[in-house]
Parts: structure tokens; C-alpha cells; sequence
């Protein structure tokens, strides 16, 4: 066997077709604001390298909010020159002013002092006539007021008219609109791009941050074959893992190995002697120090990329990987397949699944196993927490309430081992940060006595995070309620009251108890974040009280059976489920959002009030028939195949259709008899997974139905769908 180094270096355009010019991952980068910096000859070497698409903050800048500038050099063939084409930038948050060559292209948004921001907007500027050459400069100035800021995501590149409409996948739906396959093996992870046929960002982790003034970066970009050829598919292999892409020739399988839990990123090229003796990779390495071996046996090369950095030194575990795939003959990537599969073994699906619907629950389970931080990772704290999405989309964090589902899914399937790691990463997790917490109105808006489960989510490290924002932080008691129900179902499911037994106490007096304390005197949970994080003061909102109750009732009625005293528990929930149809229901019959809010504001139709009948914090019939008669009103889409937004609101984020609402919907509508409207949303979810390596979405845009938000998403997509769907076979 014969081992190899690969070749390291910094791409230029990589020409994908006649129509299509895709630019390199690397570019130069500063929080410096000079108008030199728009002029092709101005000098950059001096400057940070950053990879594009991603969030500045996730790349070293963690926190800054202002004034950037980004630069690229990219060079096209010369027949470009005499095609009319569209520069595409992605999505730049929040404000652009783009430059080719010195000359000004285009902008959105607009920049302070009044500031307006053009976050979700993909960029694409027309060149106009005679600005292109062979070779030439990109400048873009942003600005970004807050949260995530740069080119965070969309299409970048070079596109003629045609190319440019059906990238943008504006047709009818269902239909392909995402592009992008993760592969992790919860501790490392890559994202493969089928545009432009590569890894774009190789991640040392699978979490987004390890505090809040550092931010995981990547430690390769842009690892690409030295093939012109160009793949005739792209897939996840049999649902894994495992991302097959299939050239005329050759086969390339990427994946981060469950098997052997290395943090090893492989690219296993398969194909005759011929065919791919002459195959090797392209990459453009990132923080740390990128590793790279190569292996070759018959009919196979394995590549591995790895890295050094200040908490890993992976030489050995290199090292060994050669020797061991050196002196086995079965593929790596067929083992990795193997494994995955035996996964899908363990879990207890329904009988009587259609083909998309099994393909959907199996590439959703693949991701829930992605979603975990692996029992390998060098923070103690960090294992076993369930990220909401996965890498590239940007909620690749655990949040509580997303995990919750995640948690939920695993044990209605039948997967305890990861559903009990996820309760126990909750409780040993570093929290109580929040307990007293004196906000600018000068009142305590902490939760008043000890707790266990964090207030809003966690940094990669197992430590509790608030979301803190110029507003103040997010404080959310919904958390509890949804930790204690999926403790119960665990317990239910895998008849492990032992395991209860051991955390009963914490279980009750800081999490229960914290509940209990924070019912208001109008029998509602006190104002707080709400499941959509609106920063403090907050409001009294009814996905918190729904979450809540129901939580205290699974506690009840489990505490009561294994001979504890729960009645407190029980009361307490009757008392939160009196306020949600005393005070939060109006006249038409309809759960409004939050208390106080009049019928003209957004947050009276709230999407999350679903979640009082998907829970049965409230099991009547008549009661949901005429929720839903107001609210399809307000939140339906117009589509008849499609399902519901979140909140009426003239933001783009929460005018989106939701996968989590429509996933809950179909769940209440099944937990009242209405299978025939359960069925149509869990159709629709199915159908349009189909065509998206059968991911599940955050969300779907309202106009065109495409693929939104943070992509592939976990408790909030694969895990709600695997609850609908399986409340509808059962």
C-alpha cells in the first residue's frame, strides 16, 4: 500500500458548466471600513482569510456587529466575457454595496444611520457590459447591526439568465430547492455542496461555539476532486450517513466514521485501477494544522483530513487509521453503511409505511444520530447534547426545547440509549446562572430559586447559555415542562423507572418545583422569553403555560405509579390548564398567543398555540375544531397542499411555513380522530423530503415553497415528524 500527501491550494473559479461560474471558498476579510478597499489594485494580503458562505462570528469575530469588507480574486475562461451574466452573492447580512473590478454592481439594504436590513435577500446583481475580465477583483462592503453578519448562506457565483432561474428552484412544488448534504459522526463535520461538487467547510466539532467569545471554526474549505468530470448523482447512501456521489467513472463516499469515532473526515474514491489512479484533492486548510493521508488498495483510495489545534492532536489517531485500513479489505464506507443501518434496525417503526415515508424516517433518524455529540469529545459536559440543526444551518446549538423533541423521537422509536444520553446531558449540564437576574426595568426576571434545565440552550461545551442580546437575555420555563414530559415518555417507553428513581430528586425540586414557582397568580406561567425568544421583560405566553402543564401531569401520573406524592404536580397542572381556557381562550373559541395582546397584533394568532391541543394539555375535541376554524383564517397558506406559518407578521422569519407547526398540527389533528387532515400535512412534509435527500427544512418559503432556514433541522423537523408519523400508523 502506498501512502500520499495531498496537494493544498487556494482555488480559483471552478467552471461547473458553460452557464455557471462558482468562486472560490477563501477570501480576504476586515472589520476595517475604507473606501480604497473597492479598487481592484489595492493590497489584501495583509488580511484575515475567511470562508464564504458563514457567518463572521462562527470565523473569529464572534460578537462584532458593524462595518466588513470582503474581497476575492477569481478569474473566468474568456468566453464568459460574451455571455450576459448575473453575479450572485448569496444572502449578506444585513446591508451590501458590491463591487467588480471598481465598479459599483450593486446593494441592498441600506446603510446607517438609518439603517435597513436586507438579511434574507439572495444578492444577484446583473454585470453590466464590459465590467468583467479575465481577471478580476470582487469587493463587498457590509454592515450588519446584530445576530449573524457576513455572506451567511444562498448561492454564490457567476450565472447566466437560465442557470440563474433554475438554481433558484422557482417552480412548483414539491420540488428539489436544497443543495447540501452534512455528514458528522457527533464530533466532527463536513458539508458537501452538489453545485459545486465539494466539501465546503471540514468543522472540529458539530456544535457552533464553545463560549460566547469563541466560535468553532473550520479546519479545511473547499476539498474538491482533480476531476473535470461531473457527478451524475448525489446521495445519502441508503439513508446514512454516508454521502454517495456518483461520477460516470468513479464513486466518491464522504463521511465522518461512526465505527471507529475518529475525528477523520474520509473521502473513500472507488472505481477500476485507471479510472482513479490519477485522483486527488484540492483543499484550502483552515485554523490549526490540516493532517492529510492518503490510502491506496485495489480498486479504492482513501483520503483522510484531519488537523491539530489547541485541544486536538490527531496524528496518532491518523496514524492508526492508515495502518488499520491498510491491512483490512472491506471498503470503510461500506462499513459505515452497515453500521447506520443496524441503527435503523434497533428502532421500531410502523408497519405499513409507504416507500418515501420510510425513506424520510430513516434519513431522519441518520440525523438525530448526527445531532448528538458523540461520547468522544474532549468536553466532558458536551456529550450526549442534541444540536437543533445540523451544520450548515445555523442552529447548530442545543437548545432545550429542540432537543426535548429529539428526545421524544428517540424514545417513541426505540432508541433509549441516545434518548436517555439526552436527558442525562440535560442534567448534568453546568446551569443556575439565571436563578436571580435584575433586568434594566430594575424588577428580578430570574427564576427565583435553584434549577437544573438551562433557560434557553447550551454552548458545544455543556455550559448554559441565555442568548444574551442588547435587549438582555432570553429566559424560557417552557424547557422544563417539555424536559419533564420527554423524561416520562423515555421512562414509559423503555420501562427505566430506575433511572427515574436516580434523578428524582433533582427532577423534582429543580425542575418541577422551579415550574410550580412560576405560575402567576392569573394561573399562568409569568412573563418570560416564550418559545420564540423574545428577550426580556417577555410576556405570559401559551406555548410555555401548554408545555408546562403537560409536563407536570406526565410527572404526576409517572410519580404516582412508582409510589411518590405528585399531587402538588397534578394541581398545578390543572391550575396552568384552567388559565390557558379561562384567561388565553377568546370569544371564538381560539387560544390566543400570549395574554394582553389585542386582535390586531401579531402575536394574538400564534402558531405555538398549537401546542396546547399536540401536548393534550387541552383533549377536546369541540374545543380544537373551533381553534382551528379561527386560526386557518389567519395562518393557512393559500396553497391548499400546504400548511401553516408561524405568527402573521411582516418579518420574513416568522411569515415562513413552518415544519414544526405543521408537524404538531398533524399531531393534534390525530390525537382527536382527524386522520384524513393529518395525513395531507405529513403527505406534503413527505413529498417535498422526496426531492431534498429526504432532510426536513426549518422552514418552507411562502412564495415559492423552497427550502428555508436552518437546514437540516433536528428536534424541530426529524424529530416532530417521526412523532406525527408515527401517531399516524399507531
Amino acid at each position: 500500500m502506498k501512502l500520499r500527501t495531498l496537494s493544498l491550494v487556494l482555488c480559483t473559479v471552478v467552471t461547473l458548466s458553460a452557464q455557471t461560474y462558482h468562486l472560490p471558498v477563501s477570501w480576504k476579510f476586515t472589520t476595517s471600513d475604507s473606501a480604497v478597499f473597492r479598487q481592484s489594485e489595492y493590497r489584501d494580503a495583509h488580511w484575515d482569510v475567511i470562508a464564504v458562505p458563514g457567518a463572521w462570528e462562527t470565523q473569529g469575530h464572534a460578537d462584532y456587529d458593524g462595518y466588513a469588507w470582503y474581497r476575492v480574486d477569481f478569474t473566468v475562461p474568456a468566453k464568459a466575457l460574451r455571455e450576459e451574466l448575473q453575479l450572485l452573492l448569496g444572502r449578506i447580512d444585513d446591508v451590501d454595496a458590491t463591487y467588480l473590478n471598481g465598479t459599483l454592481v450593486g446593494s441592498m439594504g441600506t446603510f446607517p444611520p438609518r439603517d435597513t436590513s436586507a438579511w434574507n435577500i439572495q444578492r444577484a446583481y446583473t454585470i453590466p457590459k464590459g465590467v468583467l475580465r479575465q481577471r478580476n477583483t470582487l469587493a463587498i462592503r457590509v454592515y450588519d447591526g446584530g445576530a449573524p453578519g457576513g455572506i451567511i448562506g444562498g448561492l454564490i457565483g457567476l450565472f447566466s439568465k437560465k442557470a440563474y432561474m433554475d438554481a433558484l428552484f422557482l417552480g412548483p412544488a414539491p420540488k428539489r430547492s436544497y443543495t447540501k448534504l452534512t455528514t458528522t459522526n457527533g464530533l466532527i463535520a463536513a458539508v458537501y455542496d452538489d453545485q459545486t461538487h465539494r466539501i465546503e467547510t471540514a468543522l472540529p466539532h458539530i456544535f457552533q461555539a464553545y463560549d460566547s467569545a469563541a466560535s468553532v471554526r473550520p479546519f479545511a474549505y473547499g476539498i474538491r476532486p482533480n476531476t473535470a468530470d461531473v457527478p451524475r448523482s448525489v446521495r445519502y447512501a441508503e439513508n446514512t450517513h454516508v454521502i454517495r456521489v456518483t461520477y460516470p467513472r468513479f464513486t466518491i463516499e464522504y463521511f465522518a466514521p461512526f465505527v471507529t469515532g475518529e475525528k477523520i473526515l474520509y473521502a473513500s474514491v472507488r472505481g477500476k485501477e485507471r479510472d482513479i489512479a490519477s485522483i486527488n484533492f484540492n483543499t484550502s486548510p483552515g485554523a490549526g494544522t490540516l493532517l492529510t493521508r492518503t490510502v491506496e488498495r485495489t480498486g479504492e483510495r482513501i483520503f483522510l483530513f484531519s488537523f491539530i489545534d489547541s485541544l486536538h492532536d490527531n496524528r496518532a489517531a491518523v496514524d492508526a487509521a492508515v495502518r488499520r485500513l491498510s491491512a483490512q479489505k472491506e471498503s470503510p464506507a461500506v462499513q459505515e453503511v452497515r453500521w447506520m443501518r443496524s441503527v435503523f434496525a434497533r428502532a421500531v417503526l410502523p408497519e405499513g409505511l409507504t416507500a418515501d415515508e420510510r425513506n424520510t424516517a430513516e434519513q431522519s433518524i441518520a440525523v438525530l444520530k448526527m445531532s448528538q455529540v458523540g461520547d468522544r469529545e474532549v468536553f466532558p459536559l458536551a456529550k450526549g447534547q442534541i444540536l437543533a440543526s445540523l451544520p450548515p444551518g445555523v442552529w447548530n446549538i442545543g437548545w432545550v426545547r429542540d432537543g426535548c423533541y429529539a428526545i421524544m423521537a428517540l424514545a417513541r422509536i426505540g432508541l433509549y440509549d441516545e434518548a436517555k444520553k439526552g436527558l442525562q446531558f440535560m442534567l448534568n449540564a453546568e446551569s443556575n446562572h439565571y436563578r436571580n437576574f435584575i433586568h434594566t426595568d430594575g424588577k428580578d426576571h430570574g427564576i427565583g430559586v435553584d434549577y437544573q434545565i438551562s433557560v434557553c440552550r447550551y454552548f458545544g461545551t455543556g455550559k448554559e447559555e441565555s442568548d444574551f442580546n442588547a435587549e438582555g437575555p432570553n429566559i424560557e420555563i417552557d424547557g422544563f415542562g417539555l424536559f419533564l414530559s420527554a423524561l416520562v415518555q423515555y421512562a414509559e417507553a423503555s420501562g427505566d423507572t430506575a433511572f427515574v428513581r436516580s434523578v428524582w430528586y433533582t427532577v423534582s425540586e429543580r425542575i418541577a418545583e422551579p415550574i410550580i414557582h412560576s405560575i402567576a397568580e392569573n394561573d399562568l406561567i409569568r412573563r418570560e422569553s416564550g418559545p420564540w425568544e423574545r428577550h426580556l421583560p417577555g410576556e405570559q405566553y401559551a406555548f410555555t403555560s401548554a408545555a408546562c402543564a403537560a409536563g407536570l401531569q406526565d410527572l404526576a401520573a409517572l410519580g404516582a405509579r412508582m409510589g411518590y406524592a405528585t399531587g402538588r404536580y397534578a394541581a398545578a397542572s390543572e391550575r396552568l390548564r384552567s388559565g390557558i381556557t379561562g384567561r388565553l381562550t377568546d370569544g371564538d373559541g381560539a387560544v390566543i398567543g400570549r395574554i394582553g395582546a389585542p386582535r390586531d397584533h401579531k402575536e394574538y394568532y400564534d402558531g405555538g398555540t398549537f401546542e396546547v391541543f399536540a401536548s393534550r394539555t387541552v383533549d377536546d375535541r369541540s374545543r380544537f375544531l373551533r381553534h382551528m376554524a379561527a386560526y386557518e383564517k389567519v395562518l393557512r397558506v393559500p396553497d391548499p397542499q400546504r400548511g401553516y406559518i408561524r405568527i402573521k407578521s411582516p418579518d420574513w422569519y416568522e411569515s415562513q411555513e413552518w415544519i414544526f407547526l405543521d408537524t404538531r398540527i398533524a399531531t393534534a389533528y390525530l390525537h382527536h380522530g382527524m386522520k384524513k387532515e393529518a395525513r395531507h400535512l405529513l403527505d406534503w412534509i413527505t413529498a417535498q423530503a422526496r426531492f431534498n435527500y429526504h432532510l426536513i427544512p426549518e422552514m418552507y418559503g411562502y412564495a415559492h415553497a423552497t427550502y428555508e432556514g436552518a437546514i437540516p433541522m433536528v428536534g424541530f423537523g426529524a424529530g416532530t415528524y417521526l412523532l406525527a408519523l408515527t401517531d399516524l400508523y399507531r
